[in-house]
C-alpha cells in the first residue's frame, strides 16, 4: 500500500478555441487605452450590430465598449474568436432574451459576450422605431493585439 503524501494529480484543462496572433508577447504596459491616436491595449473588439436604425446602433455600441471585457482565462490562453448573440430588448431597454447564434470557438469569450447582456438594461429605443419588442443581432469579435 503507498501512503506517500505526493500531491494527488490535476486534471488538465484542455485548450479551447483558436489561438490567435503570432504567438509574439502580449503588451501588458498599463496606460491610456488611446495613445497617440493609437489602441494601447493587449486586446481589441470590434462589434457588428443589425436590426436596429444607424443612431441607435451607434448608442448600442458606446453601451457595449463600456460594457466589454475580455475574460483573462481566454487572453492566458491566446484564444480569440468572433461571439455571435441574439438579444432581444423592450422600449425601454431592458434585455428580455439572449441566445448564442454562432460560437468563438471559447467558452470563456462565448460566456463574456452573453453575460454582458443578461439582465441588462440598455439605452431606451427611441420614440421614432416602431413596435414594443427590438431583435437585435449583434457579432463581438475579440483579437488579441501582438507587437
Amino acid at each position: 500500500m503507498n501512503w506517500s503524501l505526493s500531491p494527488s494529480p490535476v486534471p488538465r484543462r484542455s485548450k479551447q478555441g483558436r489561438a490567435g496572433g503570432t504567438g509574439g508577447p502580449i503588451d501588458l504596459s498599463l496606460g491610456p487605452v488611446v495613445q497617440n491616436g493609437k489602441i494601447n491595449a493587449p486586446y481589441s473588439t470590434t462589434t457588428q450590430i443589425k436590426g436596429v436604425s444607424d443612431d441607435y446602433g451607434e448608442e448600442l455600441e458606446r453601451w457595449i465598449r463600456s460594457h466589454l471585457y475580455y475574460p483573462e482565462e481566454a487572453r492566458q490562453a491566446g484564444e480569440e474568436g468572433a461571439a455571435s448573440l441574439h438579444v432581444e430588448i423592450d422600449r425601454d431597454g431592458h434585455v428580455t432574451k439572449v441566445r448564442r447564434t454562432g460560437a468563438s470557438g471559447s467558452y470563456y469569450l462565448d460566456a463574456a459576450a452573453m453575460s454582458i447582456f443578461r439582465n441588462a438594461q440598455l439605452p431606451p429605443v427611441p420614440p421614432d422605431m416602431q413596435g414594443n419588442n427590438f431583435p437585435i443581432d449583434l457579432t463581438i469579435n475579440y483579437i488579441l493585439l501582438r507587437r
